[in-house]
């Protein structure tokens, strides 16, 4: 049951993107301004001139910097890197609005490991190392771009995860109570956790992708469900009103779109994150989670 209540949001997300997008594939060019018309409520009519769905493998590396503000220790986590795989599907389309200017689309889907460690290279003895696997599904993972010539494109990107961590330290005996018992929690069973990632993807020839992703993370010492879930909820209604304006500058100023896409929904999450820093369920008053901050860089293979 508790799991069917951590999927409900991803379910009833996919449900109104896949009404929404669900259109006939086409992996052929249509002649401009002569693709499949479509109109999305009642509001935003454009043409699809192009529509490709690809199999993919994301394979990122990158550095992470965990804390945590319930420690009463002053020290710091050393830096952590990682390696990172994930397999789903990338969907691209091309656009042209009613001033004949073209856009175009990239959408995401699917499931992703990853494993961190800071014990990869040499760094400060006196700082915690720590050690993490992380498994999850990505979602709301979209953006929009230019393209650039026949097959090549540049996305400004966002999107959101569920996931689970298993996150140990090493000489965790070295700790006393509560930093021992704190740390605990996290190592002791995967533990449910959200994130938000947002950056820069440039597509070459239909082929690959080449990403660099800014992300924040935060690993729940425990879950509330109706607290999360409210949360969740102010979030993803700030995100409603933000996509209703971008939607407003879609129309009037269609090249400026895409970057203030990037822009303003990167800021908004980060501010979101920002808050839940000290409380995991922000603005309900609940316990500090256990944050991690990731810069990653990689390459996404289209099959």
């Amino acid at each position: 049951m508790k799991q069917f209540k951590f999927f409900l949001p991803v379910l009833l997300i996919a449900f109104v993107f896949s009404s929404l997008f669900a259109q006939e594939n086409s992996d052929e060019d249509t002649l401009k301004g002569k693709g499949t018309k479509v109109t999305i409520f009642n509001k935003r009519t454009y043409r699809l001139l192009k529509h490709m769905k690809h199999p993919s493998v994301s394979i990122y590396s990158g550095f992470n910097n965990p804390t945590y503000s319930a420690l009463s220790s002053t020290k710091d986590f050393n830096t952590q890197n990682f390696a990172s795989i994930s397999l789903g599907y990338t969907e691209i389309e091309t656009h042209q609005s009613k001033t004949g200017t073209e856009y175009s689309i990239i959408e995401n889907d699917g499931l992703f490991l990853e494993n961190y460690s800071s014990k990869w290279k040499i760094q400060n003895n006196t700082n915690i190392d720590a050690k993490m696997w992380r498994f999850g599904i990505r979602f709301g993972d979209e953006g929009y771009g230019y393209k650039i010539g026949k097959n090549n494109y540049l996305f400004f990107t966002h999107s959101n995860t569920l996931n689970w961590s298993k996150f140990d330290v090493e000489n965790l005996s070295s700790f006393v109570p509560p930093d021992s018992h704190l740390f605990n929690v996290f190592a002791s069973q995967f533990r449910f956790g959200t994130s938000f990632n947002s950056g820069i993807s440039l597509v070459l020839l239909n082929t690959l992708s080449l990403d660099l992703l800014y992300e924040r993370s935060i690993i729940f010492p425990g879950h509330k469900f109706w607290y999360w879930a409210g949360s969740r909820l102010i979030e993803g209604v700030s995100m409603l009103l933000l996509n209703e304006f971008i939607e407003s500058i879609l129309k009037s100023n269609t090249a400026v779109a895409p970057v203030a896409y990037g822009i303003l929904k990167g800021a908004l999450s980060f501010g979101i994150y920002e808050l839940r820093k000290d409380e995991m369920n922000w603005p309900f008053k609940t316990s500090p989670p256990l944050f991690n901050e990731t810069f990653k860089f990689g390459i996404k293979f289209l099959l």
